[in-house]
Parts: C-alpha cells; structure tokens; sequence
C-alpha cells in the first residue's frame, strides 16, 4: 500500500515539475523572442538610416559637380563628411562582418577624407580642380550603384523575402563587389517614412520662411465661428446635387490661429468628411481636406492642372504660376507660387491637390502663402541674365534661357536671383544666381519619375 502512494506521489511530482520546467521554458522562449525582435529593430533602424545616408550622398556628390561657388561648395563638403560619418557609424551597427563590406567601408571613408580635404580647401577661397572635379564624378557614379544595390537588399527586407540574421551572408554576395561593379537591378522603395525621400519643389529647399514666429500675410479684423463656417462654404464651392452645411468649428492654436470648421455634404460619398481651416484674423482661407477614398483615375494630370489654376483664381488668388507637382494616392498635388512684377516668388506657395477620378479639388494648402505673402521692394537686378549665365559650371548642358526668382536665404533674409536649368550627362538642375552680387545661391537637383516632378 505505502508502495502504490509513493508510486502515485512521484508521479504527480514527475508531473509538477515538467509543468515547471515546462512553463520556464515557455518563458525563456518568450524573453528570448522579445530580445530577437528588439534585437532586429535595432538592426533594422540602423540599415534604414544607412540607406538615407547613402541616398543623401549621391545627391550632395551631384550638386558638387555643377557648383562653382567655393562657399556653396565649402557647405556641400561638409555636408558629404557628416553624411559619411553617419553612414560608417549606422553600417558598424549591422550583423555584417567587415571582411563583407570591406569595399564599402573603403568608399565611405574615401568620400569623408576626400570632402573633408574640399571642404578646407573651399573655405579658404580655392576651387576645386579638374582632377578633383573628376574624382567626384568617380565617386558620384559609384554613390549610385551603391545606392541601387543598397535598396534591392533593402526591398528583400521589407518584402520578407530576405531577414536581418540572413543579412549576414546575403550582404557578403552583394556589396563586397568592387563599386563599379555593383549589380543594376531593379528594386521596390521601402517604406518612404524611413527614410528622406524627394519632396516638393520649393515644399522643402525653399521654405525657411516657415520658422516666422508670425504670418506675413494675415491682416484684417478677428471674425465669429459663424463667419468661419460662411467663409468655409463658400470656398469650398458648390458640386451638382449636393448641399454643404458647416458643422461643428473649433479653434486651433497653430502657428496660424485659426477655426477648423467640419463640412458635412449631402449626400456624401462613402468615405467622405471635409475639414477647412479658416484665419481667426481677416478669415482668409488657410487649408482644406476631403477625405473621401479615390479608387481609379479618369482624367489626365493636364486637365487635373487645369482645374486647380482655375480653382485658385476663382477664389482670388492671382499672379500665380504652377511650379512642380507630385502624384500621391490617384491625386494630382500641384505647387503654384506667387509673381510679382514677372518675377516668381517662390516662398509665397500653395498646394492644390485634384483628384484624377474626376477632377474634385480635395486638397488646399496655403500655410506657406500666408508665412510669407506680402509686396515686395525687389531690387534691380545689376547682372543682365546673359552675365548670370556666365557664372554658371561650364560643363552644363541645354542651359534655359533663365528667368527672375525671388527665393529666401534665411529665415528674415531673401535674395533675387535668375533661375537655370540645365543638365549634366542624365542628371537635371536648377541653379540659382544672386542678380546683384552674382554669387551662386542655390543648387536643386530635379527628379522626373511616374509620380511627378521633384528635387532634393
């Protein structure tokens, strides 16, 4: 009988502690995975931000190459030794043994040395050389294989095709080749959140206005919420068939204060709600959003251009003149900027977004407008656009006939200067010429893709 309990007491033993050993083993797998998972988010923050580093290289390397002011020059070396430094730091913190990317590490360090040495030599008041012009088109050309192969491993790892703790060996097949060498294949942009991809013409290179404690272009007496909600309706203008009625407004503290109104239609689309912000002061239109999902296209991006100039100048935005646009979602975001005398003015901007299914204006920004409008005292001009011209890099190609623009410097500080466009080998620029003093002031380099027009 004692035999047959201890039998039974051992068991019921046997079996708490396999539960126990069970159960702490279940927890160590959990740890184990949650150290995994963090472990891999840090691997993989550190390859994303690889990737903007090497992206913001290869458009710094292309702008050396068609400035000719040592300053600008100066600021653009040491653009690219920060930019190589953070590259050489977020590659040392991936599963990836130096021996792999031993050629990769030699061109990061190649493009830091070398730009730290322009970077001193521009600064003190000499130009680059031909021969160091040479090098960078050398480094440039490589910056863009790299670039390329960087985001085919970076679309593996975003489609799961390819994990971080496979990087290891994929990465040894793929960047170890000489640069010159490296594969041409096609690839998927990861997620643009990650990383700095092209922006808007002027929404990003010309916006230092943007940090005005004030608005320049907001005047007028304080207006009621009812008068937001009449101004409201009436921007957003009537569609056949359809009532608008101004809902609920509520104030918002923005570096604009305004009155955000809900306009509900009737009867609304599926999906369908549309907020504007109207100025507490003067009431004048600061944005608008209709938030209604856009399934197909139907018209083309020229008859969706046409609509938003017409939209704007309907509602008493003249002088305006459309700059460059963007293709997001099966919407047509177009950037116009304000004239003045026949010179553009580039700081006072607005966005109007069209949707391609059928020509609906659903978007309105003109933040940058009010930051920024107001009449200018523009200077003469002392250079003739054919002196302007002679400033430019020799090596510039299918130069434009160049134009006025008017484009900011600082945050309080803005300078006329002729716009030119021109191109070297595939590669598309503006560049910017000071009309008084003659300097260069600015260099964009301009993307053309499916999606629109674009510079960095």
């Amino acid at each position: 009988m004692f035999k047959k309990y201890r039998w039974i007491l051992s068991l019921v033993l046997g079996i708490v502690l396999l539960a126990g050993v069970g159960r702490w083993g279940y927890g160590q797998m959990v740890a184990r995975r949650a150290a995994e998972t963090a472990l891999n988010n840090k691997y993989n923050l550190a390859f994303y931000n690889l990737l903007n580093n090497i992206q913001n290289i290869e458009v710094t390397l292309s702008k050396t190459l068609v400035g000719e002011e040592t300053w600008q020059d100066s600021q653009l070396f040491m653009r690219l030794w920060q930019e190589s430094l953070s590259a050489q730091a977020n590659l040392g913190q991936i599963p990836v043994p130096d021996n792999t990317v031993a050629r990769t590490i030699k061109y990061l360090n190649q493009v830091g040395g070398f730009s730290q040495t322009l970077a001193a030599q521009t600064a003190g008041g000499m130009s680059k050389t031909e021969d160091q012009w040479r090098n960078l088109q050398n480094l440039y050309r490589q910056a863009g294989q790299l670039n390329s192969e960087m985001h085919r491993v970076g679309a593996s790892l975003s489609s799961g095709a390819l994990t971080m703790s496979e990087l290891k060996r994929e990465s040894g097949l793929m960047l170890r080749r000489a640069g010159p060498q490296l594969a041409n294949s096609n690839f998927q942009f990861m997620d643009r959140n990650m990383q700095q991809f092209p922006t808007l013409i002027y929404d990003g290179p010309f916006s230092d206005h943007l940090e005005r404690k004030t608005p320049a272009g907001i005047s007028g007496p304080q207006i009621s919420p009812d008068q937001a909600g009449n101004k409201a309706l009436a921007f957003v203008g009537p569609r056949p068939n359809t009532n608008y009625t101004a809902g609920a407004v509520s104030k918002d503290n923005g570096r604009i204060p305004l009155y955000r109104v809900d306009i509900t239609p009737n009867p609304a689309r599926a999906g369908e709600k549309i907020v504007m912000g109207v100025s507490r002061q003067g009431g004048l239109p600061i944005w608008m959003l209709n938030t209604r999902p856009i399934d197909s296209t139907g018209i083309s991006v020229r008859e969706a251009g046409d609509t938003a100039g017409g939209f704007l100048a309907d509602r008493g935005f003249k002088d305006m003149e459309p700059a460059y646009y963007e293709i997001r979602s099966n919407m047509a975001v177009f950037n116009y900027a304000a004239t003045q005398g026949g010179v553009i003015i580039y700081p006072d901007q607005i966005k109007v977004s069209v949707a391609l299914d059928d020509g609906q204006v659903v978007g309105f920004d003109a933040t940058n407008y009010w930051m920024a409008h107001r009449t200018r005292e523009l200077p003469n001009p002392v250079l003739t656009v054919a002196q302007a011209r002679e400033k430019l890099s020799p090596r510039l190609q299918d130069v434009s006939p160049g134009r006025l623009a008017l484009i900011p410097k600082t945050v309080d500080m803005e300078v006329l200067t002729y716009e030119f466009q021109g191109r070297l080998d595939n590669d598309v620029f503006l560049i910017y010429i000071d009309a008084v003093t003659g300097e260069e002031e600015k260099v964009l380099r301009v993307i053309r893709t499916n999606e629109g027009v674009l510079t960095m």
